[in-house]
């Protein structure tokens, strides 16, 4: 039927006669093709969406989602020592350490600290990069004992002179302005101020050297054209609008886990607060990510690329504040694999005529003088450029295709990309740029960069012979001279090696050990200092009982990531101030307990036997109270029994902090045994009479707890208060579970 309409219809065409001759078939005809139409192109959507969805990285939405929950919780002074569960002795040796170490790093940086605290109330910039150097929870006590702003006043090769006369250790790498060494970006900052000095701040005219800076771009990317800008931030952005623009399209891709500067637009994770509908974030180097990228290339602007990424850190940028465990700091041992995905990438932008744009603003200069483009064999459509390429002055550089680069529409006159920069092409900044280009591009450079990355190769695998020799649960993980710290096993305080390896004289920024950088300037001898200062911060680490080991705590991951899931709770849920107190009062009081009569191994076996039966009598209770009576009497004989006769009695201490001390819960326990003998005496024992005696004997003694338990809060808010009496009597209640979790790990350690 369809297709004898649809004969008809090109028929009538055909003869010119149209709708009009068609009638009503020909009208049902085009309602039934446009419905096809629709169907098909929603099908194809829905497809798309699907496949989608198996690409897209999840974990940026989701911080972004907590963000808007999470509140501001820190830890107690007890709790930020035992974040990992470690013991009470423990904690306090830790506290001294921190107390210790930050005694040393006040006195070692006296003025500096006393500069930053006079302008940290009127310098934002400060403030916020303290506030991401350690893990949420333990800000509030770090915060109180350290003060880390680096103060300097003099570069020497890869040592900083700060204000306090040291000479330290830079690993920073000025954020990876610092490649080839900081003598010479002196030079080339001093001799490209001399070659503009006559013409001076003048914008608008350019200087001649432009021209030469230019096709050294050029000769650098491969690519046509040259646009100037003033950061690396602000070149991203200027990429993305002109992909847009020239491609007619709107959706941007990006890969988890990238960095491409402070802008918004390109942030789909923390950091960016307004609904980003323009960018699709997948997952990087997934098959599924490219079949997204086929699939949906008419909507595809650009792919934009971090080829920092090879080195994963996967979280943008890395910093020692997300360093919870392990886990959450990942690198690839070869850069192979990544050459491999980019390869790839390469190929199904080409087929769907999708833009291939890399954002080289750390990694252009630094892997080689060819940037990623010569590093890892692969070609960009569009590359930005920033940090050292302006000889050690702020730049931005975007190179591309022609068709790529224009900002205006020859085709429609008022269509244009507005992307300008009054700054963009300052002449101080071009004469520096000019002066590194030069050396980039001289033959005698790329030795230069072999030499560099083979001593940082060395090094590290140096370096991670003694770490693994010393039995330090640290290593290190390099790509080129871009290096991070990784930690062999699992541990809360790992960011904590940042303040020890800035008390043994290095100099880090703020994401501390997540990124670090090795430069030209760096030679055998630094790099040897640096080991020892590296394994001499490990060992301060170890010796203040940061990391737990395996044979002392052999649950200790299992601990660790249930204090994780209950510490992000309670960022979500917040709990209010007064019952915060009265949860850690009554904690308090059970580790008095603990501490007052539960120190031998026998009494603690006793206890983990006791509570396991009382805490399934708990649930037995509702359907079978006669069993659940007995066996909880049972067990309360046995634990009595580990009070009375293993343990000495505390009496007064005892008393005060438990409600009873150990001989009136004696003879409270002895009225438990007056009842059933009162039964016997009364009614002799039979075989008939035996069930109905358990079960009143059970009854009566459910009478008798209930009598003595609010007995006690009866006198306690007598003589104390309500808040004396709930403590209490919430510590009775849960003394079952908590005895579990206490004993059962200590007691299998002491056997």
């Amino acid at each position: 039927m369809v297709m004898e309409l649809l004969r008809t219809w090109t028929a009538c065409l055909g003869r010119g006669v149209g709708c009009a001759v068609v009638g009503r078939d020909g009208v049902l005809m085009l309602a039934l093709l446009m419905s096809l139409a629709i169907a098909a192109a929603c099908a194809r959507s829905a497809v798309d969406r699907v496949a989608t969805l198996r690409a897209t990285a999840w974990r940026p939405a989701l911080s972004r989602f907590l963000s808007q929950w999470v509140k501001a919780r820190h830890y107690s002074e007890d709790a930020f020592y035992r974040a990992d569960g470690a013991a009470q002795p423990l904690g306090a040796r830790r506290r001294e350490a921190l107390d210790r170490l930050s005694r040393q790093l006040r006195d070692q940086y006296a003025k500096s600290i006393r500069w930053a605290e006079s302008i940290r109330d009127g310098f934002s910039d400060l403030r916020f990069t303290d506030a991401n150097r350690v893990p949420l929870a333990f800000a509030g006590v770090m915060r109180e004992r350290f003060n880390l702003a680096a103060v300097v006043t003099a570069s020497d090769g890869p040592h900083l002179q700060d204000l306090d006369g040291h000479w330290t250790l830079d690993l920073g790498g000025s954020y990876g302005v610092n490649v080839a060494g900081y003598e010479r970006y002196k030079h080339w900052m001093a001799r490209g101020l001399d070659r503009v000095r006559d013409l001076g701040p003048v914008l608008g005219p350019l200087h001649p050297v432009v021209a030469e800076n230019v096709a050294l771009l050029k000769r650098v990317s491969r690519l046509d054209e040259v646009s100037f800008h003033m950061s690396g931030t602000e070149a991203v952005m200027a990429a993305v609008r002109l992909a847009r623009f020239n491609t007619r399209r709107r959706l941007i891709v990006l890969f988890s886990g990238a960095y491409h500067g402070w802008w918004d637009g390109v942030q789909p994770g923390l950091g960016s607060e307004r609904s980003l509908d323009d960018c699709l974030t997948l997952r990087d180097m997934h098959p599924a990510s490219l079949d997204v990228i086929w699939r949906r290339a008419r909507e595809i602007a650009a792919v934009l690329v971090n080829p920092v990424q090879s080195f994963h850190p996967n979280m943008p940028p890395p910093n020692d504040a997300v360093l919870l465990t392990s886990g959450m700091r990942r690198t690839e041992a070869s850069s192979a694999p990544y050459a491999r995905w980019l390869g790839q990438l390469r190929a199904v932008c080409d087929a769907s005529d999708v833009p291939l744009v890399f954002d080289e603003v750390y990694t252009g200069f630094r892997l080689a003088p060819g940037g990623a483009q010569e590093y890892f064999g692969v070609q960009a459509d569009m590359v930005v450029y920033g940090k050292t390429v302006a000889g050690g002055l702020p730049i931005g550089a975007v190179c591309g295709w022609a068709r790529l680069m224009r900002r205006f529409d020859p085709e429609r006159p008022m269509r244009v990309a507005f992307v300008v920069g009054t700054f963009s092409a300052h002449p101080v900044v071009m004469g520096a740029m000019n002066e590194f280009l030069r050396w980039a591009t001289e033959p005698s450079t790329p030795p230069l960069y072999d030499e560099m990355n083979q001593r940082c190769a060395g090094w590290g695998q140096a370096t991670n012979t003694r770490l693994a020799a010393a039995g330090l649960p640290v290593r290190i993980m390099r790509l080129a001279t871009i290096w991070t710290v990784l930690f062999t096993q699992p541990g809360r305080y790992n960011w904590l090696l940042q303040y020890y390896l800035r008390a043994q004289g290095v100099t880090l920024t703020w994401v501390g050990t997540g990124r670090c950088l090795g430069t030209m300037d760096f030679s055998t001898k630094d790099y040897d200092e640096l080991q020892d200062k590296l394994v001499h911060a490990a060992e301060a680490m170890r010796a203040d009982g940061w990391w737990l080991s395996t044979a002392d705590h052999p649950g200790r991951e299992t601990t660790m990531r249930l204090r994780l899931v209950w510490e992000v709770l309670g960022h979500l849920v917040q709990v209010p101030p007064a019952l915060r107190t009265f949860h850690a009062e009554v904690m308090q009081r059970k580790r008095d307990d603990h501490h007052a009569s539960h120190t031998n191994i026998v009494n603690q076996l006793f206890h983990i036997i006791s509570s396991s039966v009382f805490l399934a009598c708990y649930a037995l209770a509702f359907w079978d109270l006669t069993t659940a009576m007995w066996a909880g009497l049972a067990a309360l004989f046995l634990r009595q029994i580990g009070h009375a006769v293993l343990e000495p009695p505390c009496r007064d201490r005892e008393a005060l902090l438990l409600g009873f001390n150990t001989p009136s819960k004696t003879a409270i326990l002895a009225t438990y045994l007056l009842i059933p003998i009162a039964h016997l005496v009364v009614r002799p024992w039979t075989t008939e009479a035996l069930h109905p005696m358990l079960a009143s004997v059970a009854r009566q003694w459910f009478a008798w707890t209930i009598a003595v338990v609010a007995g006690r809060v009866i006198y306690l808010v007598w003589a104390r208060d309500v808040w004396h009496a709930l403590v209490w009597f919430v510590k009775l209640g849960t003394d079952p579970l908590t005895d579990l979790v206490a004993y059962t790990p200590r007691y299998l350690r002491g056997a």
